[in-house]
């Protein structure tokens, strides 16, 4: 029983260090990609934080004279 459990083990082994190589280069690209898009996505968040802060101060100034 072990050694049909070690052959299969052996016979299969260069496939899945292969479908292992191949999910791990794929990742790689993408987490690359991800990255990216983070990076541009806080871009976005910091302009609209600060478009934000020019809105409230406005509006400030317009209830002061209350």
């Amino acid at each position: 029983m072990q050694q049909w459990l070690m052959e299969l083990i052996v016979s299969w082994l260069p496939f899945i260090i292969l479908i292992g190589v191949w999910f791990w280069l794929s990742r790689a690209g993408s987490l690359s990609k991800f990255a990216r898009i983070y990076e541009l996505q806080l871009d976005e968040t910091k302009r609209t934080n600060v478009l934000l802060e020019r809105i409230a101060i406005s509006l400030e100034k317009l209830r002061l004279p209350q």
